[in-house]
């Protein structure tokens, strides 16, 4: 029998003064998430803004959120940790929210 799935929406705050380097490692961080979306470990994501993006100007990052579907709260976070976000210190993991949701609806994209 496989291990049971649990959902857990990932709230990940960006450190203080690290919009340049989430723009310089964002193509990695991006193609990095590919092989989560194929395998649904990773079922959504995105940015998190300051405020509305305008057209034409760089959004301003507050950070980022996932849904991670894994076996446990400990396995979210590895899957967090091995990300080039955290790695490169755009994320700051100590002030991650990792919390245990359970979708009621969900629309693909």
């Amino acid at each position: 029998m496989a291990p049971a799935k649990n959902e857990y929406l990932c709230i990940l705050p960006d450190k203080p003064g690290t919009l340049q380097k989430r723009l310089e490692v964002r193509p990695a961080h991006l193609e990095g998430v590919k092989a989560y979306l194929q395998n649904e470990s990773v079922v959504a994501g995105g940015a998190m803004l300051n405020s509305d993006p305008v057209e034409g100007e760089t959004p301003s990052f507050k950070g980022s959120m996932m849904m991670i579907v894994a076996e446990s709260k400990e396995a979210a976070l590895e899957l967090i940790r091995g990300d080039i976000y955290t790695k490169s210190g755009v994320w700051d993991v100590e002030n991650a929210q990792i919390i245990p949701f359970k979708s009621a609806v969900r629309v693909a994209l």
